[in-house]
């Protein structure tokens, strides 16, 4: 992440706890993940840390605008990525896959008509198999 982790729990007004570094420290990496797998990272090398505890975590870490959640596939995911863009569900594949794709359309239209965007999710179900080479390279 950019700015230090601590540093950016301070900024939000939240307390730096040992778990939530942890979980962060995960999320860091990039990509989407489940609290069970989050969960099942930490296991690792935190056995004593619960489920409760992660999902916990990731809850305060979502309402302070750290982390960014969305359902897809039967699941809540979440992702350290807060601007817009499209999520993918390859369903054929069990992943998800972030697309750039312009919204500022989608956004602009929203504001003409009243609505302050606080968060855009975009979910396209798709089967992914024949995704283009590149876009499969970029997203491992």
């Amino acid at each position: 992440m950019e700015m230090d982790t601590a540093e950016l729990l301070r900024s939000r007004g939240l307390k730096v706890t040992p778990q939530r570094l942890a979980v962060l420290k995960i999320m860091s990496k990039g990509g989407h993940y489940s609290g069970e797998q989050i969960f099942s990272e930490l296991r690792k090398t935190e056995p004593s840390i619960s489920l409760s505890t992660v999902y916990n975590a990731l809850e305060i870490l979502q309402r302070a605008g750290v982390v960014r959640s969305f359902e897809a596939g039967g699941k809540t995911w979440y992702e350290v990525r807060l601007e817009p863009h499209v999520n993918v569900y390859c369903e054929d594949m069990d992943e998800i896959v972030d697309v750039d794709v312009d919204l500022s359309g989608v956004m602009k239209s929203l504001q003409e008509q009243g609505i302050e965007t606080k968060n855009l999710s975009v979910i396209v179900y798709a089967e992914c198999s024949k995704m283009k080479k590149e876009l499969k390279e970029a997203h491992p």
